[in-house]
Formats: structure tokens, sequence, C-alpha cells
């Protein structure tokens, strides 16, 4: 399907040149890439298994057609046309930008390029149209599987007009979303020193996730206002700053409505797209490929006369005095320390990893805003703690775990991983305990004790005992996940795109049958403080385990 696209992009030669870019090299650039993101991985993975990845593919876009399903519902719900295609491209704008931020970012600051590509005459017009248009190509199958649902309801109900004119709104939409992510990091790349750039842009992309998740979260509360209350697009002047409202005024124009509001959104909508890609490609794009190649070198090291005084303020650095209170062993401490140094220095894991991590309190707004709503701020409190409903922070707070150590073992310098093979280690258990040991407390730990902090005075202290058994919990977790998912030593691995959809959907089930178990019996005080000393127990136990287990799993494989 890439390929078939790539061709189709590629026919249009004099549109991509009026752009500016050397057609000829972009040309070469998107087949290297398409090419290459079909070939891997290669290196520790055996060849022969990359075969599940098509049954992977197939899971990911029934997913995103589920999806689909929900943004023709509201296509279903909002009997006024116009306002009910604004917010169906709203939430589809968002569901792609998303994707943009969380997952196809690193391909627009991808630093490999330096090697090969920057060194010869291309253009930095040619290297940043090149990767916006393979980020395109990349998200045209989850775009396909959020599409249809809605087009085949409109096959069926519109006139033939009216479809054609959707699919242009839809591609529209998918080109805001595009312009709009990686605008927003080439303008951020192009003004900002490239030492302040890699150290913020994790939390630039926090910001973002935050922003559009947020409006992910409050849109089936808007629909449902919308319906029972019969609003209309003038009432809601909210969505007229939305490029969404702009390109759905196509239709309300195909129905005869003439206003001067519906022909500038119309020329907005039309307009702003295209000055979005020229935008990218000529006022941002300057200067693109040094900002890359600068990205891609090493932090400036500290002067000597910096260490010394860094060294004399603050002694022994605070994770070796943790690593030395929580390890046995100092192979187990060597683990500890290498997982935290290398997370806290390595940006693609940061970039990966922060923004799920920043979606956590806005669960937690979402369930206190849905809890008893229109009830005074203390009644809610007291539904909250009477119904045990805050119990399912605790346990959403542990898909934390999860994601942690699906992106601990990745890594884009992987190949510095020959050092786990050629070293004398004998107990490779001891070196993986020492792992999962750092992320539990650098990942998991500061929920739990902000939960402490929050639930204490609002629930009150028996909200304490749940919390244990939560916490005992994802311990057994984290260990049930080290010894069947973790095959690989941290930071050994290339970084995959793809994801072991079924095991995830079977945690995430089993994550939420105990989270509904433990709120069945939270009123039974006693039961909950005997169930969290014996998860405390079981969780000592097979930490011992884990420890002695001979991890057969972390051998060397460059088949």
């Amino acid at each position: 399907m890439e390929k078939f696209i790539l061709r189709f992009i590629l026919l249009f030669k004099g549109a991509w040149e009026s752009l500016g870019v050397n057609y000829t090299q972009f040309k070469i650039i998107l087949e290297t890439k398409v090419t290459l993101d079909n070939r891997k991985p290669i290196t520790f993975k055996k060849r022969n298994a990359g075969k599940s990845s098509s049954s992977t593919s197939i899971i990911q876009f029934i997913m995103y057609m589920i999806i689909g399903l929900m943004f023709m519902v509201i296509l279903i719900l909002i009997p006024d046309r116009y306002l009910a295609l604004s917010i169906m491209l709203l939430c589809f704008t968002s569901m792609l930008s998303i994707t943009l931020v969380s997952d196809f970012s690193p391909i627009l600051l991808d630093t490999r390029d330096q090697y090969i590509i920057m060194p010869k005459p291309v253009s930095d017009r040619t290297v940043a149209l090149s990767r916006i248009t393979f980020i395109a190509i990349k998200l045209f199958n989850q775009i396909i599987a959020l599409c249809l649902p809605v087009v085949v309801y409109v096959s069926f109900n519109w006139d033939i007009t009216s479809i054609f004119l959707l699919i242009l709104q839809l591609l529209l939409s998918t080109l805001i979303a595009l312009v709009f992510v990686n605008g927003f990091y080439m303008i951020s790349i192009k003004y900002l020193p490239i030492q302040k750039f890699k150290d913020i842009i994790a939390y630039i992309q926090i910001g973002l996730s935050l922003v559009i998740f947020l409006a992910y979260y409050l849109g089936p509360n808007l629909i449902q206002t919308i319906v029972e209350s019969q609003l209309t697009i003038e009432q809601l002047k909210f969505l007229w700053i939305f490029p969404s409202t702009w390109i759905a005024s196509f239709q309300s124009l195909l129905q005869g409505n003439h206003s001067l509001q519906s022909i500038i959104f119309s020329l907005l909508g039309l307009v702003v797209p295209f000055f979005g890609v020229y935008a990218c490609t000529k006022l941002f794009s300057k200067g693109f490929n040094a900002k890359i190649a600068a990205l891609a070198s090493g932090d400036t090291p500290l002067s000597e006369t910096d260490q010394a005084i860094s060294h004399t303020n603050t002694g022994r650095p605070f994770y070796k005095k943790l690593g030395a209170g929580v390890c046995s062993s100092p192979l187990e401490e060597a683990g500890f320390s290498i997982v935290w140094l290398i997370s806290a220095k390595t940006r693609e894991f940061k970039q990966q990893l922060y923004p799920s991590l920043a979606y956590l309190p806005i669960y937690f707004i979402f369930l206190f805003l849905r809890t008893g709503e229109g009830l005074p701020f203390v009644e809610k409190l007291t539904k909250l703690r009477e119904s045990g409903l805050y119990i399912i922070m605790f346990y959403l707070s542990l898909l934390t775990i999860l994601t942690v150590f699906q992106l601990i073992t990745q890594s884009n310098k992987y190949k510095a991983a020959w050092i786990y093979y050629v070293a004398p280690m004998n107990c490779p258990g001891q070196f993986m305990t020492g792992v999962l040991k750092a992320c539990l407390i650098k990942y998991v730990l500061p929920f739990n004790l902000l939960f402490l902090c929050i639930c204490v005075p609002l629930f009150g202290i028996g909200s304490i005992n749940d919390l244990l058994l939560s916490s005992a919990v994802g311990g057994i977790e984290s260990i049930l996940i080290m010894l069947f998912l973790v095959k690989n030593y941290p930071f050994s691995k290339a970084s995959q795109s793809s994801s072991k959809a079924l095991v995830n959907l079977l945690i995430l089930g089993l994550l939420g049958l105990l989270g509904y178990l433990h709120k069945v019996i939270f009123q039974y005080e006693l039961l909950v403080w005997g169930l969290a000393a014996l998860g405390w127990l079981l969780f000592f136990i097979m930490l011992k385990y884990l420890q002695k287990d001979d991890w057969k799993s972390l051998a060397f494989d460059d088949n």
C-alpha cells in the first residue's frame, strides 16, 4: 500500500517543483525511506520474526475503524450537517494530531540522515518536505481506517456531490494536522537555540498532547449537550476558531447557505492548509539541515571547573545513593544506574514516554468531572469516597508500567549494547532486577506519592490500604512483564513501530478486572489490608525468583 501511495504522490512532479524542491532528489529520498522502513527490524531479532507484523497491522486497522465508527455516530446524532461535520472533523484532526505527536515526530527530527543525505547538495526544502511526505505516507493506513465508516455511511444517505466533497474535506483536515504539528516543530527548531530546543522538545510534546487529549476527552460531553439542547453553529462561537469548522462550511455552501460567514470560512478552509504547506517548505525550512545535524551532536560538556564545582556541591550523585540503598549487589546497582542515567539523557525515550505520563492528571480531572455531574464540590468528593471510584486512578497509573517496559529496551543507538554481551555478567537476573527497581522508583513511585498526598486529605486515611494493594498489584505486574515480555537488555533493541497489541489488551483487561474487584471489596478494610500484605509478600518472593532466573531470552542474536 505504501509503495502504491508513493507512486501516486510522485505523479505530481510540477506541484512538488513549484514548492521549491528538487524532484529527482525528493523521489530518491522517499523511495529509499519507504524501502528501508519495510525491511526493518533485522539486527537483534530473527528475520522470520517479522511475520507477525501483518496481524498487528490488521488489529490496529480494526481498532482505528472502531474509533471511526464513533465519528460516524456524530453524524447520526446531530441533525445539522454543518455542525456535525465541524465536530467530526475536529475529532478526526485531533486523533491524527495525537498520533503525529506521539508516534511520528521522531521521523521529522530523525538525525540519521546527516550521515548520507546532508553531506550531499540537498536543499533544506527538499529534506523537510520529504520527511513530512514520508510521515503522510505512513499515516495513510490510519486515515483510511478512521474515514471508512464515515464514508460508507454518507454513501447511503447523502448525494454523490456531498460524498466527493466530504472526501476533499477529509484530505484537507489531514493536511491541517500534518501542517500544524510539523510546522510547530519546524518553527521551534528554527528559532530556538539548539541546546535549549534539545532540552525542551519533550516538554513541548507533553503540552501539545495535553491540550489535544483534553479536548478529545471533552468532546463526548459537548456532543451530549448539543443533542439535548439542539444547538447550532451560530450559538457555538468557540468552534469558529478551529480549521475543522472552516472546512466543514463547504457543505453549508453546497446546501445553499451563501452567507458572508460561510464564504469567509470556506476561503479560510481552502487557503490555510496550502499556506501552511508553503510556510513549512519556504519560510520555516531554511537552515533545517543544519539544525538537524546539530540535534545529533552531543550536549555541550561541562568544563573542568564546572565539573569540580558540581562535584564539590553535590558530592555523590543522588541516584548512586538511592541505588546503594535499594540494591543488594554491585551488579544490581549497575542495572539501576544505567537505566536511571540513560532514561534521563535519551530524548527519544522521553519524547515517547512523557506524553503518556502526562495523560494521568487528565484522567483524574475527567473522572472528577464525570462523577455526580451538577453536584457541589463537597458532594462530589463524598460520592467518590463512598463509591470507591478514586481507586480507578490507582489502576490507571499502573498503565505507566506497561508503557515504560515497552520503551525501555528500545534505542536509536542500540549498537552500543555490545557491551552487555562482553561484560563478565554471571547473574543477569541481578542486573535486570536493578533495571526493574529503577523503573518502579523513577516512574511509578512518584505517582503513588502524589496519590497519597491527594487522597488522604480528600478521601481519608482509609485510602492508604487501597493504594498499598494497587501498588502490590503493580509490582507483581511489572515482574510478570519483565519475565514474559522483556526479551532484551535496556536500550539494546532498534526502535520499532510495531507493538504486541493482543498482549497489551490482555494486560489492560486484567488490570481492569483487578481494579473492579478491588472497588467491590474496598469497604472491607481488614480484607484490603490482608490482601495488600499478601500482595507485597508475593512481590518480594517473585523478586527473588527474578534475581535467580538465567534470562536465556537475553542471549545475543545477530541472525
